[in-house]
């Protein structure tokens, strides 16, 4: 199914739909790490934040939920170039669309992810409607201006305190 990108400014991306099929309005921002994807979608810094992954292919290596930076995905929406078809790697447990589906983390494929960087980086961050239709895209400017985007840190700390494990070795470096 086909979907969407627009940004504040009007600019329009075009991609194929992954993971969920919601409509999110979200702060659009890139990251140009080649590796890393599954702790950038787990750190809390991405709360409100669609990610654009500038680097061409993403998937490859797959999921262990071993390496997630908390118990569960930040990200608001997830923009790539290409979804791996398969995985390679002997520690991967999940492919990188089944997690999107089960954490229900809408996102596009097939996106020109040079340009929209390119927009990004010389404009700054954007708010963005990630949708499956352009029908009124007055409308969705609208809509992506009016939207608030508040109360983050609240979001993503904890809401009581708890204690980590001893170290097994006091002297080693986390």
């Amino acid at each position: 199914m086909k979907g969407y990108l627009v940004l504040e400014n009007g600019s329009i991306y075009e991609g194929e739909r992954i993971g969920a099929t919601k409509d999110i309005i979200c702060e659009v921002v890139f990251n140009t790490s080649m590796t890393g994807y599954l702790e950038i979608f787990t750190d809390p810094s991405y709360a409100g934040q669609g990610v654009v992954m500038t680097y061409p292919l993403i998937g490859n290596y797959g999921l262990t939920k071993e390496d997630q930076e908390s118990k569960k995905p930040w990200v608001e929406a997830v923009f790539v170039h290409e979804i791996a078809e398969m995985e390679s790697n002997f520690r991967s447990k999940m492919h990188i669309l089944e997690f999107l589906q089960e954490y229900e983390i809408p996102g596009l494929a097939g996106v020109n992810t040079r340009k929209l960087t390119k927009e990004l980086r010389s404009i700054g961050a954007m708010k963005g409607k990630l949708t499956s239709s352009i029908s009124n895209v007055t409308e969705i400017i609208k809509q992506i201006k009016d939207n608030s985007i508040s109360h983050l840190v609240e979001g993503v700390s904890s809401k009581q305190k708890y204690k980590l494990g001893a170290r097994k070795n006091q002297n080693s470096i986390i």
